[in-house]
């Protein structure tokens, strides 16, 4: 048995890839600790794993409020922000009684920092693409990643130089600069689906696929509200909601829909806004997202990378309205393989109309089997990656490798079990 310490970042998008990778190893005999937030115990004890909080020093309201923004530099600020006192806080905790191995987020940066320090095995898990300045950017990100980078360099500047005070041996200076590094890093994706980049042929990375496990999901729903007709599922995800104009378009555009839809609005929303909703439309802060995707026929979605996998996990086709940059490059890896379209105004700071949006949901309806069949090959290669039974065993590996305290598990077909 191994005590393994995973330290995350207050965001479900970046927490829920790894629940399923927390509950497997607790699964296998280890000790699972995981740092966070106070909101996510819950989530997180269900797993069996136990919980540690972070001092409140960046949280998911802060989280969302960046990412509503737009502005990616932005977050990197609040991260940078963020890290002393975290690493502190970590470094402080764990020096106490090291830990086999540590387990971090790809944009937690303490995590690395803090793996160096007590020289304990590192894995990073990295829930998001790669991010390379000059490859697979969009038309006119450049500019605007520049601009804002200079209108955030001098917060930027101040917040490495406190980083840079906790050791600058310790600073996580890499290229790409996101995820940050460990002994491994695990992309938590398929080779099919991330952009094409030479980087991925060094030593240090591994593919591992979606992290897809019902039993780490808490929502609910009543299924019995559908009934037969196509259903297309609306959700903007875990940070990025409260758009109520968004939901307006929606609304407009599918209130003719012959189908049911489901809008998922956020968590803690006021229902009470959307009391004139089309008849067709369900109406629900959050959904079993797992269970509902395994009933819709169509995906509205930004294309957070989470939800992104899911979708085509169960061979979903999307509608792709990324809010944000990152966002967009998620929903061209989609949409080029022909699994969905995207919709790209949003990202630049547009908008998408009523129009647009129903003429997309059209096309898709058009050539439903032709966009479900590309839909369904992509889950495929999620899959066949491995799931969280191979993040797990990676893990292992990673520590055995590196402290000899560790007994690598076989590799399960427990993901098989959500084919």
């Amino acid at each position: 048995m191994a005590r393994i310490v995973f330290l995350s970042v207050p965001a479900y998008g970046h927490l829920n890839p790894v629940l399923p990778i927390v509950r497997e190893l607790v699964r296998r005999g280890h000790e699972v600790t995981v740092f966070d937030e106070p909101p996510f115990a819950p989530v997180i004890a269900a797993t069996g794993a136990k919980f540690v909080a972070y001092p409140p020093v960046m949280s998911m309201e802060d989280m969302a409020a960046v990412l509503m923004s737009g502005d990616l530099m932005a977050t990197f600020e609040l991260f940078v922000r963020s890290t002393p006192a975290l690493h502190e806080f970590c470094y402080r905790t764990l020096k106490r009684d090291k830990p086999d191995i540590i387990v971090a987020d790809g944009i937690a940066l303490w995590g690395e920092m803090v793996g160096r320090a007590l020289r304990v095995p590192h894995v990073i898990t990295s829930p998001f693409f790669a991010y390379e300045i000059g490859r697979n950017q969009a038309p006119g990100e450049f500019p605007a990643s520049l601009k804002s980078f200079l209108r955030h360099l001098g917060p930027l500047v101040w917040g490495w130089i406190a980083v840079a005070l906790k050791g600058v041996w310790l600073l996580p200076l890499h290229w790409p600069i996101q995820p940050v590094r460990g002994d491994l890093t695990l992309m938590l994706t398929s080779r099919e689906v991330h952009p094409p980049s030479p980087i991925f042929d060094k030593k240090g990375w591994a593919f591992v696929g979606a992290m897809i496990d019902p039993a780490t999901r808490l929502d609910s729903f009543d299924f019995s509200r559908l009934d037969g007709r196509p259903v297309i599922y609306v959700s903007l995800g875990t940070l990025i909601f409260g758009k109520t104009d968004f939901y307006e378009r929606c609304m407009q555009a599918l209130a003719d829909f012959s189908g049911q839809v489901l809008l998922s609005a956020g968590r803690g929303s006021d229902l009470g806004r959307f009391a004139k909703a089309p008849g067709n439309f369900i109406v629900a802060e959050t959904f079993p997202q797992l269970e509902v995707l395994q009933r819709t026929d169509l995906f509205i979605t930004p294309a957070g990378l989470n939800s992104l996998h899911e979708a085509l996990w169960f061979g979903v086709p999307m509608v792709a309205v990324p809010q944000h940059f990152e966002q967009l490059h998620n929903a061209e890896a989609m949409s080029t393989r022909g699994a969905g379209i995207t919709l790209p105004d949003e990202a630049h700071g547009g908008t998408v109309s009523p129009a647009e949006l129903r003429r997309a949901v059209d096309t898709v309806f058009a050539d439903l089997a032709g966009y479900r069949s590309k839909a369904l090959a992509l889950g495929e290669s999620l899959k066949a990656a491995g799931g969280f039974a191979a993040a797990a065993d990676l893990i292992e590996r990673t520590g055995a490798r590196r402290s000899g305290h560790v007994q690598p598990d076989a590799v399960t077909s427990a993901s098989a079990a959500v084919r």
